[in-house]
């Protein structure tokens, strides 16, 4: 029997900052992506690829940005506990914040 790669998990209000989507939160692990399914539009991005930094994260984790409008996301979705902090990185040529976290779906 193989494993599933993804994880879902439905029902979840994923708090932005300025405006909260209700919808089912997706980890897809074997490409490193975390989503939310929205049925009112289309799927809204929660991680990003940090592989023009020579970055991966590693197996079960996920990066999320902390800048724009993703500002202060991974410590609401940690409070949440939908996802757990492992290391805050610097990025790009404005020293960017992102996180690694491991998703606990």
């Amino acid at each position: 029997m193989v494993e599933s790669r993804t994880t879902v998990r439905h029902d979840v209000t994923v708090d932005f900052g300025c405006i909260e989507l209700t919808g089912a939160l997706v980890h897809d692990n074997e490409n490193r992506l975390l989503e939310l399914e929205i049925a009112e539009g289309p799927v809204e991005p929660i991680s990003i690829s940090l592989q023009a930094y020579g970055l991966t994260p590693e197996p079960g984790n996920v990066f999320i940005k902390d800048w724009s409008e993703h500002c202060g996301l991974t410590a609401r979705l940690a409070q949440a506990g939908l996802v757990t902090p492992v290391q805050k990185l610097t990025v790009g040529p404005h020293l960017s914040t992102a996180y690694e976290v491991q998703v606990s779906l």
